[in-house]
């Protein structure tokens, strides 16, 4: 067992560093590209301060020390993951147990349809989606595709004209929705006095958090300086950012972290005449995006920006494609008749009515099956898909409890199996 807090800044207090193996040239060039997206990641522990390329340097040199040593010290044989790596430290081990060829296994929660699968590469999810949905509609071709209560919920959820929020939205906080400073931050403020007086008092008089907070203040604002209310009328690409710094961003955006990438990958292959509809997530605050960032996607000509309060669901219904990362509003387009461009990688990458974009060619054809060939995903074969998660994965143990659900108990214990299933084998193969 180890706190978390001080791994995340490169520190292991018990390690004695004079013991662990110092790393070489080689093994330091082999993990170039876990480098570069450590240095990205490790944004979500900048709240307070920035961190310079040479402290973030040494932070990683340090992890990758540690777990390089650890694991060869260790003769470690699995690696266990309750997420996808992205706290930074983890990332690093992660991708040292791929270049050692350790076996890794983590949790993919599927949150839209409750669901949790267990994995091996987080680009990869799980390939037997694929097979499952494969198999099944050659099975469901002449009869209906029956699902369990919870999958049934799922898509009737989806496929009614009500558009509720997901069970795991959360509601955007009121302060954001301010316009003034001193409206934003005075509550907050007298909340912290009154708890921690001497922090309230040392960051209130400080000049570097005034000057910090206020050019955060402006950044939130600026957005607001190029949105117009979009015309549902004119053929359009919705394309709603996602929120950072979150998982589904980095690292399972991949070379996508940087949304305004996937903005002009859109703008440069979209037809003549079609729009690009960009709504900020409701829920990303000052931190995160910068001036710049909405700056260079207003420049863009086929570019709007939508005031962050309008329905996205309307925005999906009348879209001719969604377009993000790994974003809900993709997955719920589905259900819609909507196609889905997906710049990242997760559970519905197979799903059909998905097109995956990894290169201008992946952005060209996505194009010309939407614009073209007017291709769209139907809703028999996306409830297929549901069928196919069901069988590939077990209940999620978090989520709304409702009638005929298992307890959260009972849903870890089958989490539990799911993994032993996955091990066992692997274990068995290493002792034999």
């Amino acid at each position: 067992w180890m706190p978390a807090h001080p791994i995340r800044a490169g520190q292991y207090p018990e390690s004695d560093w004079n013991t662990i193996e110092p790393l070489d040239e080689q093994l330091i060039e082999d993990m170039r590209s876990c480098e570069m997206r450590f240095y990205y990641m490790i944004e979500r522990y900048t709240k307070t301060q920035d961190l310079s390329y040479g402290e973030r340097k040494r932070q990683y040199l340090n992890h990758l020390r540690y777990w390089n040593h650890t694991l060869d010290a260790e003769n470690i044989d699995l690696c266990v993951f309750n997420h996808a790596p992205h706290q930074a430290y983890d990332l690093v081990l992660y991708e040292l147990c791929k270049l050692k060829g350790i076996p890794i296994f983590h949790l993919e929660r599927c949150y839209n349809v409750e669901g949790v699968l267990a994995v091996e590469d987080y680009k990869i999810s799980d390939e037997k989606l694929l097979e499952t949905y494969s198999n099944l509609k050659k099975e469901y071709e002449s009869k209906e595709v029956i699902l369990s209560p919870a999958y049934e919920e799922c898509f009737k959820a989806q496929t009614t004209n009500e558009d509720n929020e997901p069970w795991f939205a959360i509601p955007r906080e009121m302060h954001l929705a301010k316009k003034r400073f001193l409206s934003k931050w005075l509550k907050r403020t007298f909340n912290l006095a009154v708890r921690r007086p001497w922090k309230c008092l040392t960051l209130l008089s400080s000049p570097r958090i005034w000057s910090r907070k206020i050019a955060q203040h402006h950044t939130i604002q600026y957005y607001d300086k190029f949105i117009q209310m979009p015309d549902l009328s004119v053929p359009y690409i919705y394309a709603p950012l996602q929120a950072q710094p979150e998982e589904g961003i980095s690292p399972r955006a991949g070379v996508f972290e940087n949304q305004e990438l996937i903005i002009q990958m859109l703008a440069a292959n979209i037809p003549k005449g079609v729009k690009i509809y960009v709504k900020e997530h409701p829920n990303q605050g000052e931190m995160y995006r910068s001036k710049e960032f909405y700056s260079s996607i207003a420049k863009i000509p086929s570019v709007i920006l939508v005031p962050r309060s309008f329905d996205t669901f309307k925005l999906i219904r009348n879209a001719k494609a969604v377009a993000t990362a790994t974003g809900s509003a993709g997955f719920e387009a589905l259900f819609r008749g909507i196609p889905y461009l997906m710049f990242g990688y997760r559970w519905c990458q197979y799903a059909p009515g998905v097109h995956r974009i990894r290169t201008t060619e992946d952005c060209q054809k996505a194009m010309e099956s939407i614009f073209v060939k007017e291709e769209v995903p139907s809703l028999s074969d996306v409830r297929l898909y549901l069928k196919a998660i069901e069988e590939c994965g077990v209940p999620f143990e978090g989520g709304p409890m409702t009638p005929g659900k298992a307890s959260p108990d009972e849903r870890a214990k089958g989490i539990g199996e799911m993994l032993r299933k996955k091990i066992d084998p692997l274990f068995a193969k290493l002792y034999s």
